[in-house]
């Protein structure tokens, strides 16, 4: 569930990065230039999927863990996307590996 939480909150940041006009985006992946040409859908999207990661979070942890976890959560992956975005090494084929390595160490050591 931890990895779905995260996930989610990725790439809703990741959304959310990609509408800013102070960026300075590359537009390499689909998902820029779909919400570069959307911006008020990409942010509504964006919003909406870091919304569900936090009520996850606060199902899952309960209420002051979760809170405290998605804060946690959020600062981690926003730090990461601004650093890592401008190398272009997010793709769809890593992040999908990452995910899925994720979810199976998670399975393994529940």
């Amino acid at each position: 569930m931890i990895t779905l939480i995260c996930s989610l909150a990725f790439l809703g940041f990741y959304m959310l990065y990609s509408t800013s006009k102070r960026a300075e985006l590359t537009l390499t992946y689909k998902l820029q230039n779909w919400t570069k040409e959307n911006q008020q859908i990409g942010k509504y999207i964006g919003i909406s999927l870091l919304l569900i990661s936090f009520i996850l979070c606060i199902v899952t942890l309960g209420f002051g863990v979760g809170f405290f976890y998605f804060l946690v959560i959020i600062m981690t992956i926003g730090s990461l996307v601004v650093l890592v975005s401008p190398l272009r090494f997010f793709n769809l084929f890593t992040l999908l590996i990452v995910t899925i390595l994720s979810f199976g160490v998670e399975i393994y050591l529940t």
